[in-house]
C-alpha cells in the first residue's frame, strides 16, 4: 500500500483557513457515533488490544489510548470524521472525558490507528480509510482480521515513510515466529488464536516479554486483589496495634494503681510504725512513773520504821 500523506500541521493550518471562511464553524456540533462490535470476535479482538494497549501506557500521563473515540479532522466540518477502532496519541495527554477526538484542538492526528475487520467493513478500510488516515498524517495504520478468512493475512501494518504508506518491518523472534515491528509503540506484534478469535499479541523487544489484553486483565485482577489482601493486612495491622496499645495503657494504669496502693500501704506502715513508737513511749513514761512511785512508797516505809517511838518530848 502506498499512500501520499500530509503532515498534522500542514492539515490542521488547510482546516482553520477552510473553517474561517466558512464563517463561524464553532457552532457546529461533533457529536458521537454509536460502537456496535459486528461479532463477538471482533468485539473481543478490540476490546484486548485496548487493554493490553493501556496497561502498557499506564505510567505515561502524556499518551492517549481510546477505544472507538470518533476523530473529526476539519474544523467546520462534522462530515469529516474517521471512526478507528483503537488509537493511541503520544503528546496529547489522557486526562479528560472526552467523547470525540478533534484534530484542530488536540493539535495533531493520531499516531497509531488500529482497524479490525469485519465482513461490512473490510473493503472499506483498505480503500477509504487508509487513505484518509493517511491524509491527515496517521503515522502507523494497522488492521486485523478477526475471523481470519476476511484479509490476506491475518495482520497488517504500515508506516508513513517519505510521505507514503509502506508496510513495517518484519522481524523474528527467535521460537516465536515472525512479528511486525511499531517504531511508533515501541513494540513488536503478532497475531494469534484466543478462543477462536485472531487477537493481537504484543511484544517487548528489549526483553523479549509477551502480553496480550487478556493477560493485562488478569494482572489488573491479580493486583487489585493484591492491593485489596493487602490493605486488609494493613486494616488488622492496625487493630492488632492499636490492640496492643490499649493492653500496654491497661497495664500502665494496673502498675500505677500497684504503686499507689503500695505507696499507700508504706505510708499506713509508717503510720502505724510511728503510733507504735509514741505507745512505747506512753508505756515506759508509765513505767517510769510507776517505778518512782513505789520507790517513793519505799522511801517512806523505811523512814516511818527508823523514826524512835515512845519517846517524851
Amino acid at each position: 500500500m502506498s499512500l501520499k500523506t500530509h503532515t498534522p500541521t500542514a492539515l490542521a493550518a488547510a482546516a482553520n483557513s477552510a473553517a474561517e471562511a466558512a464563517g463561524e464553524p464553532d457552532a457546529v456540533e461533533y457529536p458521537e457515533r454509536q460502537w456496535i462490535a459486528q461479532s463477538v470476535w471482533h468485539g473481543d479482538a478490540v476490546l484486548l488490544a485496548t487493554a493490553a494497549l493501556r496497561n502498557r501506557f499506564r505510567d505515561r500521563e502524556d499518551v492517549l489510548v481510546a477505544m472507538e473515540l470518533v476523530v473529526y479532522y476539519e474544523r467546520g466540518d462534522n462530515a469529516a470524521w474517521l471512526h478507528p477502532d483503537v488509537q493511541v496519541v503520544f503528546g496529547v495527554g489522557r486526562g479528560g472525558n472526552r467523547s470525540t477526538y478533534r484534530v484542530w484542538a488536540e493539535g495533531k492526528a493520531p499516531d497509531f490507528v488500529l482497524e479490525v475487520a469485519s465482513p461490512s467493513t473490510v473493503k472499506h478500510d483498505a480503500r477509504y480509510k487508509a487513505g484518509e488516515y493517511a491524509r491527515i498524517g496517521v503515522r502507523e495504520y494497522w488492521r486485523l482480521d478477526p475471523e481470519g478468512a476476511l484479509m490476506g493475512t491475518a495482520l497488517e501494518g504500515y508506516a508513513a515513510t517519505g510521505g507514503r504508506y509502506e508496510p513495517v518491518e518484519s522481524v523474528e523472534r527467535p521460537g516465536r515466529g515472525r512479528h511486525l515491528r511499531s517504531r511508533v509503540l515501541g513494540l513488536d506484534l503478532r497475531s494469534r488464536k484466543r478462543d477462536g478469535a485472531t487477537v493481537l499479541v504484543f511484544a517487548d523487544p528489549r526483553t523479549g516479554e509477551e502480553f496480550d489484553g487478556a493477560l493485562e486483565e488478569a494482572e489488573r485482577r491479580r493486583r487489585i486483589a493484591e492491593d485489596r489482601a493487602t490493605a486488609e493486612r494493613d486494616r488488622a495491622d492496625a487493630e492488632r496495634n492499636r490492640a496492643a496499645a490499649e493492653r500496654d495503657r491497661a497495664t500502665a494504669e494496673r502498675d500505677r494503681a500497684d504503686a499507689e496502693r503500695d505507696r499507700a500501704d508504706a505510708e499506713r506502715d509508717r503510720a502505724l510504725a510511728a503510733e507504735n513508737r509514741v505507745t512505747a513511749e506512753r508505756d515506759r513514761a508509765l513505767a517510769a512513773e510507776d517505778r518512782v512511785q513505789k520507790l517513793e512508797e519505799r522511801l517512806r516505809s523505811v523512814a516511818s520504821r527508823s523514826r524512835p517511838s515512845g519517846l517524851d518530848s
